[in-house]
């Protein structure tokens, strides 16, 4: 019986110790120096336009549907929600001047630099954000100013990613980057809104290039109860120039 016990205790700790993952090893480059490459990577995308399944996940509700996206930095933007037979139900349009919203939620013109209510465009997400922190979101950038250089960063390190860490004024450790070390590529984010709720983002890229660039094949953004997914097709398209007659809604819209 003892040795049944130890062999069963024995074949559990080697279990375990499989199991266990090991943080990655710290590279020589400083944060700042990872922080340039990381940002250097993200920046390259300018614009994305292609088709998109959205899912939204609200305490009160679950949403799914087709999105038309084309948007390209820093504020030109053209998002279209599609029913399942291909017609508009909610439209949010920016040409760098007025801001253009058609949906169920709301019908209205706004400034450029007008904060307004996410919900608006996704319905059960109420949380107030800029037009170029949406078009940040949806070319796969991370919607906050990380890469300005002008906060203090540490470097630590998780299983298989690399992270970095900024000070906010206090000291405190808030805003996050998991970088992939192999590519410098942001794979998860952590940002503190104005509201000073903790949102969560993680990206899963294509296997292959699109168009010479990494680009997100899924970009899954969390905070509390709320939840979107955005999942782009493949024939996705970047660094294309936008079509500036398709920025504003049509009569009648």
């Amino acid at each position: 019986m003892q040795k049944i016990f130890l062999t069963a205790a024995l074949i559990i700790l080697i279990s375990s110790c499989a199991q266990k993952q090991i943080d990655t090893e710290l590279p020589e480059t400083s944060p700042e120096e990872l922080l340039k490459k990381a940002a250097l990577l993200q920046n390259s995308v300018r614009s994305v336009k292609g088709l998109a399944s959205v899912s939204i996940k609200t305490p009160e509700d679950k949403i799914s549907y087709t999105q038309v996206t084309l948007a390209e930095e820093p504020d030109l933007l053209r998002l279209e929600a599609l029913n399942p037979f291909g017609s508009t139900v909610g439209f949010i349009s920016s040409d760098s001047e007025k801001i253009y919203i058609v949906s169920q939620q709301q019908r209205g013109v706004y400034d450029i630099t007008e904060v307004f209510d996410l919900s608006y465009v996704y319905p059960g997400l109420n949380l107030e954000i800029t037009i170029e922190h949406l078009v940040d979101l949806v070319t796969g950038r991370v919607p906050k100013d990380l890469f300005n250089g002008d906060r203090e960063v540490e470097l630590s390190s998780a299983p298989e990613r690399l992270v970095l860490s900024f000070k906010n004024g206090s000291g405190a450790l808030d805003d996050r980057l998991w970088i992939n070390p192999a590519n410098n590529r942001v794979e998860k984010a952590q940002i503190i809104l104005e509201s000073g709720q903790a949102a969560n983002i993680n990206y899963e890229y294509f296997d292959g290039l699109i168009n010479g660039h990494y680009f997100p094949r899924i970009i899954d953004f969390k905070t509390g109860e709320l939840a979107i997914v955005i999942t782009y097709e493949p024939d996705v398209e970047l660094n294309q120039t936008l079509d500036s007659s398709l920025l504003k809604p049509s009569p009648g819209s």
